[in-house]
């Protein structure tokens, strides 16, 4: 998964990263706010010493009990801390080597008229607090290569929404989210530009707040990242008995402790260093997933024959490579395409991992050796609304992003290994997911045809960037093969 800006781009899995707060306004609800555009500055230099990866400045109060400002004093307000910015963000301050440096920058507002006059190359992100009520804002980030934050809620901003009632809001949130997300592609942007917001506190009471924490998966099942203001919110508020905002500090670690275990990939934060001190503390903790792939390569790079049918071009010691490789993952992931044409049972000498095949048409042949032999568990993921297979497997409606994500959050497993086929692998390497390839090269086998699947995928499918790789291993088989390890570099993250 990417977060594409103007200024560059951000790969997960990565720490998760921090927003730090700057309110240039004399209403915050946490009463950190300031008028004075060098005070701004000097707040916004502390959050980057202190590990902040994003500075989110904003003009304008949330709160709904204050009256909006006038576009003109929004817009002087915001170019005040903007002229000042490069500078700042040029000091390359960090707190570590993990922190994203230069700093990217957000501008919380949400008014067309106030963006039209804002956005511009040094802005990475617009965070939008309006619930895109319809492609203004959308187009209007297309147009400078803004990325894009849509937070969920109901109705104008600032306006209470205290008694809002939700049948079913992880529904709602879910509906929500799929338009919103439809009209931002529509105006322009790509997938790789959105960011999340669930808005708690947003048209939402305790219990909704808490539900939208404990069903965080839901959301990150649209392969966006996904932000969580958990920063003195109401919510610990009315949790702990705390009525000033200033001493929520504790409860703001305690729901960052839960949003990284959850899979948040940002967070919004007034009080930087104690979030990036709990972030260092959780690393050791937070669940990761080594994805590996396996693939054999003829000599003019090709995966598979023209019409996709078995090839066995390889010999045995790349069968037995193969197995040690499955003897080594805790699950193994097949395309059905590629289970149904290598009549493949996935199965290891040593290991039972799960066997896990995904499929758009949930089409399963049931006479299939997969299901009539013994090995590891059977998952069956089908990205679609097919009947449900009358199968002895466990059934998974997901996507491939929200399938890893399963994985990745499961005690028992720590490493896939998918072993085709070329869509497949494409997808897992425009999730940018692949930790590490391992190719068997067969330079004495020529398939040749233009239709032929290649190791990104089908004939003309390109990935949305480059990704990079280093070569680790290469061993020379005795049977005129070349055994290749490469391992994902750093050279496309920040």
């Amino acid at each position: 998964m990417i977060l594409r800006t103007p200024t560059r781009s951000v790969s997960f899995p990565r720490r998760p990263l921090l927003m730090g707060i700057i309110n240039i306004n004399d209403d915050s609800f946490s009463g950190d706010g300031t008028l004075d555009p060098d005070l701004a500055l000097a707040q916004a230099r502390e959050h980057l010493r202190h590990g902040a990866d994003i500075i989110d400045i904003g003009a304008e109060s949330a709160r709904t009990n204050r009256e909006a400002i006038s576009v003109e004093e929004e817009v002087r307000r915001l170019r005040s801390f903007l002229a000042r910015w490069p500078a700042l963000r040029d000091e390359g301050l960090a707190a570590d080597q993990q922190q994203v440096t230069p700093a990217l920058l957000s501008i919380n507002t949400w008014r067309p008229e106030v963006v039209e006059q804002v956005l511009g190359p040094d802005v990475d992100l617009l965070n939008d607090m309006s619930a895109l009520p319809d492609d203004r804002n959308a187009r209007l980030c297309a147009k400078h290569g803004t990325a894009l934050l849509i937070m969920h809620s109901v109705g104008q901003p600032k306006v209470s929404h205290t008694h809002q009632q939700w049948e079913d809001l992880m529904g709602s949130m879910t509906d929500f989210f799929e338009e919103k997300i439809a009209t931002a592609l529509a105006a322009g942007l790509s997938r790789e530009q959105l960011v999340l917001d669930p808005g708690l506190d947003f048209a939402k009471q305790k219990d909704d707040n808490l539900l939208v924490l404990r069903e965080l998966d839901k959301l990150l099942a649209f392969q966006c990242p996904v932000l969580l203001p958990i920063s003195r919110k109401t919510l610990i508020g009315e949790v702990l008995d705390l009525p000033d905002p200033r001493d929520r500090d504790a409860g703001t670690i305690a729901l960052l402790s839960h949003g990284v275990m959850s899979g948040a990939h940002l967070f919004r934060v007034h009080h930087v260093q104690a979030c990036w001190e709990a972030l260092r503390a959780l690393e050791p903790f937070r669940p990761k997933l080594t994805v590996t792939l396996n693939l054999a390569l003829t000599a003019d790079g090709k995966i598979s024959t023209t019409d996709r049918s078995p090839a066995h071009f390889t010999s045995q010691a790349d069968l037995d490579r193969l197995l040690a490789l499955r003897d080594q993952a805790d699950a193994i992931l097949v395309g059905r395409a590629t289970l149904e044409a290598d009549r493949m049972t996935m199965t290891g000498k040593k290991k039972r991992p799960w066997r896990c095949v995904i499929s758009r048409s949930g089409c399963f042949d049931p006479t299939h050796p997969l299901f009539h032999t013994d090995g590891g568990p059977r998952h069956l993921v089908i990205d679609g609304d097919s009947p449900a297979p009358d199968l002895p497997a466990t059934l998974h409606r997901t996507n491939l992003a929200g399938f890893l994500d399963h994985l990745r959050h499961h005690p028992h497993i720590n490493t896939l290994l998918c072993e085709g086929g070329g869509s497949l692998v494409k997808e897992l390497f425009a999730l940018d997911v692949v930790d590490e390839i391992n190719l068997t090269w067969a330079p004495h086998t020529l398939f040749g045809g233009s239709e032929a699947p290649t190791l990104t995928g089908p004939p003309g499918a390109f990935l949305p960037a480059s990704r990079h790789y280093q070569l680790v291993e290469m061993i020379p088989s005795g049977n005129h093969e070349v055994f290749l390890t490469y391992r994902k570099s750093s050279l496309d993250s920040v």
